[in-house]
């Protein structure tokens, strides 16, 4: 895609020696703030169903993810072209209901395959406890909802008998997880569901 190509040339020249001294300046943890803030305006143009925004905020958070496979292509660890090969890898092994002879009847089919899936890839890696494979950087309650998928009711018990004596935030937070694990057991997504409220909050706003 010549599209694709151009970008990439784009990148590496505001990397060059010769290019932007801004650019060639950044390392991975320096711009890891302005992913965040790059995915949270994409979020709002997407609640907004602003398609010209989407279309842009996309851009933006593409370059990012450019521009940290550039900084790893300058130190020989993997390039841009390898970020799109190993997607296209995961993304085939993780739907042999359309690459294989798996059979997917409806989403609740896909999202066991999925899983499966997951697993095995997982086992391959290395084998870890609860926490193993969900990044603590995610938000509270998306991080929230990864783990009540996986919590087994012994664990949340023990965690349950500490929150008594661990004060007013804890107990809160265990009163706000149970809303999480209710939304897991309905297929609902905790952020996306906050997000929908919230969207109904705002146009109530806008209309008073």
């Amino acid at each position: 895609m010549k599209s694709v190509d151009r970008l990439v040339e784009i990148i590496k020249r505001l990397r060059a020696p010769d290019g932007c001294p801004w650019d060639r300046e950044q390392t991975h943890m320096s711009i890891r703030g302005h992913l965040v803030e790059e995915c949270a305006e994409l979020l709002e143009a997407i609640d907004r169903e602003d398609s010209d925004s989407m279309r842009e905020e996309l851009g933006d958070v593409l370059m990012h993810i450019m521009l940290h496979a550039e900084i790893a292509s300058e130190q020989g660890l993997f390039s841009f072209d390898d970020v799109a090969a190993d997607l296209g890898d995961k993304l085939v092994r993780r739907h042999p209901h359309v690459f294989g002879d798996a059979k997917a009847y409806d989403s609740h089919d896909v999202l066991k395959i999925w899983q499966q899936v997951k697993t095995k890839e997982k086992k391959a890696r290395t084998v870890g406890g609860l926490f193993d494979g969900i990044p603590p950087q995610l938000s509270a309650l998306r991080y929230a909802y990864d783990v009540a998928k996986k919590a087994d009711y012994g664990i949340l018990e023990k965690a349950d008998k500490n929150s008594v004596s661990a004060g007013d935030s804890a107990d809160m937070g265990r009163r706000l997880f149970e809303l999480v694990r209710e939304a897991a057991s309905r297929g609902l997504e905790p952020e996306a569901a906050l997000r929908d409220y919230l969207n109904l909050v705002r146009k109530a706003d806008e209309n008073s």
